[in-house]
């Protein structure tokens, strides 16, 4: 699918946010080790959420899908699935679904796509054997396909690597719970995306379960602990997913309202509104919505360091090209493992529409003109990728052509609506 994404002259209107995918995914597993029903209002539904749906209902829950809410039922005690559970390209699926498949009997096989197949498992079934799970990668090299063998969790004492990923901690912060033995987990390295982390143990609390913390280093988990489905689950706005569009509002004359996002929200994606701010857009909250207004005109560049918002990279470095002046995006070394190698497809495209960047290891540096010709990418099938230069063509002079756009049905399927409802101009050539 290819979309020319054209010069607007200006975005006003308001929409609601894309609820968020990283609440729906830990719901639907807290709700598949709870006995009894859960209601989830406001889903999330994009191919991640609906991957892991499927493989919470091979594992013997019972879901009922609904436009405004969703239905889980489920005994708290995990079925031996009857087939491979294919997390299509979700890294936070696979990764929470291996550190709880121990919990079914029998063997659980796991997989996804080309690019799920490429990211990271060993630490994380490093730490399931340290607890007495036998867990393997099929092609011996830590990467997907998984194999994980049931029969419960015996408990112990395991340390997991913090610093390629946050979703190793998360996962097995989900399992340990119903573990045989209580259990500690300590982290090794700096904690990549604290607040993944503190998302995780939020849901937690709210079905009642408890988890006893050191900082981001050392947690201790009793032993056999029931989930209890909360009163109510609201998943709420987005703002990985609105970050694009409150870099499009920045760039653009613009006066948008985004409701379903709080102003207080542990999110860490909620940065991108210091961001702006920063760059002299107006931004206001307000009951249950966020607003803003922007000029078109971004003052000087920025420096920012992603380290915990890796998601974020991608529409700052679109938000970057806009600046009069240099802009660098710091803590980007865990890019590489995204579902494209995020570093080189940020250096690759902005290349090739003619916008002057610098890359290396843990950076992206870019000098702005406040202005971009444009011309034609690949979104390397990462949706955040192509979200972001849609972001660039609505800004440029003779807009953008985004090759590979259908990739954004993985967390943002309703992404071209929300431009058209708010004066965005694009066509489909392709």
């Amino acid at each position: 699918m290819k979309v020319l994404f054209e010069h607007t002259d200006r975005l006003e209107g308001s929409i609601r946010s894309q609820p968020s995918k990283s609440y729906m995914i830990r719901y639907l597993i807290a709700s598949l080790l709870s006995s009894g029903v859960t209601y989830i209002e406001n889903p999330s539904i994009c191919d991640d959420t609906l991957a892991v749906v499927k493989a919470c209902e091979a594992f013997g829950a019972r879901i009922e899908p609904g436009e405004n809410i969703v239905k889980v039922s489920s005994s708290g005690c995990l079925e031996a699935p009857s087939d491979v559970i294919d997390c299509g390209g979700s890294a936070t699926a696979i990764r929470f679904l291996s550190a709880v498949a121990p919990l079914a009997p029998g063997i659980t096989v796991l997989t996804g796509d080309e690019s799920l197949r490429m990211r990271p498992m060993g630490p994380l079934l490093d730490a399931l054997r340290r607890l007495g799970v036998e867990a393997y990668s099929t092609r011996m090299n830590g990467l997907p396909p998984i194999v994980v063998f049931g029969g419960g969790i015996p408990g112990g004492c395991t340390w997991v690597d913090g610093s390629i990923s946050s979703q190793y901690v998360s996962g097995l912060l989900l399992a340990l719970p119903k573990a045989r033995r209580d259990s500690s987990l300590r982290v090794v390295g700096e904690l990549e995306s604290k607040g993944y982390v503190d998302m995780t143990l939020t849901v937690l609390e709210m079905f009642r379960v408890k988890v006893e913390r050191t900082g981001y280093s050392y947690f201790e988990v009793e032993a056999g602990q029931e989930y209890h489905p909360p009163t109510s689950c609201t998943v709420p706005g987005d703002y990985s997913s609105s970050s694009f569009i409150i870099a499009a509002c920045s760039i653009l004359p613009s006066k948008v309202r985004i409701h379903s996002l709080a102003g207080f929200d542990i999110q860490p994606d909620r940065m991108i509104v210091d961001i702006v701010r920063d760059l002299g857009v107006a931004v206001r909250f307000g009951d249950g919505y966020i607003e803003i207004e922007g000029t078109g005109d971004l003052i000087g560049g920025f420096e920012v360091d992603v380290r915990d918002s890796p998601d974020l990279a991608p529409p700052l470095a679109a938000l970057a090209c806009f600046c009069k002046g240099v802009s660098i995006i710091r803590g980007c070394r865990r890019l590489r493992f995204k579902e494209s190698d995020r570093l080189k497809a940020i250096s690759s495209e902005l290349t090739r529409i003619g916008v002057e960047v610098e890359v290396d290891e843990d950076s992206i540096k870019i000098h702005g003109s406040g202005c971009v010709d444009g011309g034609y990418v690949y979104s390397w099938m990462d949706h955040r990728i192509a979200m972001a230069f849609a972001v660039i063509g609505l800004g440029s002079r003779r807009g953008v052509t985004v090759d590979g756009f259908e990739s954004v049905s993985k967390s943002y399927p309703r992404f071209l609506g929300d431009l058209e409802a708010l004066g965005g101009r694009f066509r489909v050539v392709g």
